[in-house]
């Protein structure tokens, strides 16, 4: 039986035409989005605290 991720997964690979290569292309350009996201939002949180704030994203 397949699970959730598995789903997940055949999802992925049918919105991208059935291609295997292109379904991790698709997931990796979401990844790097991601990853530039979360260190955008590291620095804000570190400028936060340089500035004295504490930390608080306002």
């Amino acid at each position: 039986m397949p699970t959730p991720l598995d789903k997940q997964i055949d999802r992925i690979v049918a919105e991208s035409g059935g291609s295997v290569h292109e379904a991790l292309r698709a997931l990796m350009q979401v990844n790097e989005h991601l990853e530039a996201e979360l260190a955008r939002l590291r620095a804000a949180v570190i400028f936060s605290y340089a500035v004295g704030d504490g930390g608080q994203l306002h």
